[in-house]
């Protein structure tokens, strides 16, 4: 009996004893992939800016974040004023585009958005890159200000005591390689770098005593990118697209960066037009074809309160006479009538572009960031919305300068022209593991998922719940969401256009797991997603086991190689 009593309990010491194990083995995994990741992000900034050094030996992180916040204040102060000459100078077309067209649209609706007690909270540098064709720098800012409107009709008055509301927003400046830090004011300070002069800017981004076309990012830093929080995503301007490195053989100056922001240029044309319900914002931007598509099109709304979100390339093509780059842009908005009846829940939409150019013209990477400007002779393009330059008249809407609209399509027309057709299915496993899922992606993706029966549950309600809470998601963007979705004005990146649910179910597990672990309540999201396709449990337990252990080697590696370089 004392024997068996004495097996009995050496059994479970055992059995506790590799509990205990197992335990701690999970914790170290866990912490393991936290630290990798967080060491990994580190050495990438670090060995980027290395190579920023290396041309530019004044350059300080301490220096131009300092000058970056600096210009978070200018440029809220332009906005909050509608007049953004004081920050022309260090913006981009894309970015002047968009600011001029938001205070149309506040102007349309007799209304003003003034930004009130502006305070910046933190300023972090989260992300560096340099290449043959920019150096490129990515800021967190996090400020806390009111946000009052203004009733500009008949009926004037401002909204009394508001509260401070919390932002984050990541700011993406970017420069010409080998440009070096000056000891003397630059562009955000309002001066001339080039020639020193004291900058007086308007639309055009021309000093007015050296003719410098400043704002090309050949002297100083140049801001082409603001992404809310809960839409960014870190995005490598060298990941792997379709066609890029076989283009960049004819064309070596053609890049991501100055595609994007000609098609975010294009994008706000776009919203002028609907919003005059006139193609005339668009003749030097797209191709007749599709000014004449667009005029058959009949436009009884507008959008108010517009975010561009995602704006990512997905292939390159060469062609005879018009080289082609596709693109998807997400982006979200309240759809106004032109009866004045706003929509009280804000859309989400996805669009695919068709940007075209003449077979043989190359990129020139001086004049990317002024995508609205005359390559011919550096003039701006006119309010008088011209398709040639009223000074040397060059054609704006051929392709023969810059790349021009030819198609701008809703997603789920997108995926019913290709279904039956070859769509991303051949690509490499590389390719498809780089592409961009950001979390607005992911989240309005799960939604769609579980609306598919009509409604969303309490407990599937729940469970999404807390995965915006374990992903930092705000609650807000959630809860918009599902809005939208009730109301059918949800169109965003879903399964069937991205491979297959297979892929999409790989990529939540891949983010679930960014914190080092699948918690419960994230593992029923799984399993309730894999439903849907009829994906097993076992399959979905196995896929996350899998990448766990991916990651944690992966990340081992790092922190190893980290330490024998240390």
């Amino acid at each position: 009996m004392l024997e068996l009593i004495f097996i009995l309990i050496i059994t479970a010491a055992g059995l506790a004893g590799i509990i205990e194990g197992n335990k701690f083995h999970k914790k170290k995994v866990k912490n393991t992939i936290l630290r990798g990741m967080q060491k990994q992000s580190s050495q990438k900034q670090q060995i980027q800016q290395n190579k920023i050094h290396q041309l530019d030996k004044h350059f300080s992180t301490a220096l131009i974040s300092s000058r970056v916040e600096h210009a978070f204040y200018i440029i809220k102060q332009a906005w909050s004023e509608q007049d953004i000459s004081s920050a022309r100078a260090f913006i981009s077309d894309g970015i002047s585009e968009s600011f001029q067209i938001q205070f149309e649209i506040q102007k349309k609706q007799n209304r003003r958005r003034r930004i009130k007690n502006l305070t910046i909270s933190c300023c972090e540098l989260v992300g560096v890159e340099a290449d043959k064709h920019f150096e490129t720098l990515h800021f967190k800012i996090t400020s806390r200000a009111g946000y009052p409107v203004e009733q500009t009709g008949d009926n004037k008055h401002t909204d009394s005591q508001i509260p401070l509301t919390v932002k984050t927003e990541y700011l993406t400046y970017v420069r010409l390689p080998g440009v070096q830090t000056r000891t003397q004011p630059g562009l955000i300070e309002g001066s001339c770098p080039n020639c020193g002069s004291t900058l007086q800017l308007s639309q055009s981004a021309q000093c007015q005593a050296c003719l410098s076309l400043v704002s090309s990012g050949e002297y100083d830093w140049i801001l082409a990118k603001i992404t809310q929080e809960a839409q960014w995503r870190f995005q490598n301007a060298k990941r792997q697209i379709s066609g890029v490195c076989d283009y960049q053989v004819v064309d070596p100056a053609f890049n991501i960066p100055l595609i994007e922001d000609r098609v975010s240029s294009v994008f706000w044309r776009l919203q002028k037009a609907w919003l005059m319900q006139d193609s005339a914002p668009l003749l030097s931007v797209a191709h007749p074809s599709y000014i004449e598509k667009f005029n058959q099109q009949s436009s009884e709304h507008f959008f108010d309160n517009v975010q561009l979100g995602l704006c990512e390339v997905s292939k390159v093509q060469f062609a005879e006479e018009f080289d082609k780059v596709y693109l998807l842009v997400k982006w979200q908005g309240n759809k106004v009538s032109h009866k004045g009846k706003m929509s009280a829940a804000a859309g989400y939409y996805a669009h695919h572009l068709t940007m075209i150019r003449k077979s043989g013209v190359k990129s020139d990477i001086k004049k990317g960031l002024h995508s609205l400007h005359c390559y011919g002779c550096g003039a701006p393009q006119s309010d008088n919305y011209q398709d040639c330059c009223e000074y040397c008249g060059s054609r704006f809407n051929q392709g023969e300068q810059d790349w021009i609209l030819q198609d701008f399509t809703p997603h789920l027309e997108h995926i019913v022209k290709i279904k039956g057709q070859e769509f991303a299915i051949a690509e490499t496993t590389q390719i498809k593991s780089d592409r961009i899922f950001d979390p607005v992606s992911l989240l309005s993706g799960l939604v769609l998922v579980l609306f598919a029966d009509g409604r969303v549950d309490d407990q599937e309600k729940q469970l999404l719940e807390q995965f915006v809470k374990n992903r930092r998601i705000p609650q807000q963007v959630l809860d918009g969401i599902i809005q939208a979705a009730e109301n059918g004005q949800l169109d965003m990146l879903t399964p069937d256009e991205t491979l297959d649910a297979s892929d999409w179910l790989d990529k939540l597990i891949e983010m679930c797991l960014a914190d080092g672990q699948v918690c419960t309540e994230e593992r029923k999201l799984l399993l309730q997603f894999g439903e849907k396709f009829n994906i097993l449990a076992i399959d979905i337990n196995l896929r996350i086991k899998r990448k766990r252990q991916q990651l944690y080697q992966q990340n081992r590696q790092t922190l190893k190689s980290t330490h024998i370089n240390n």
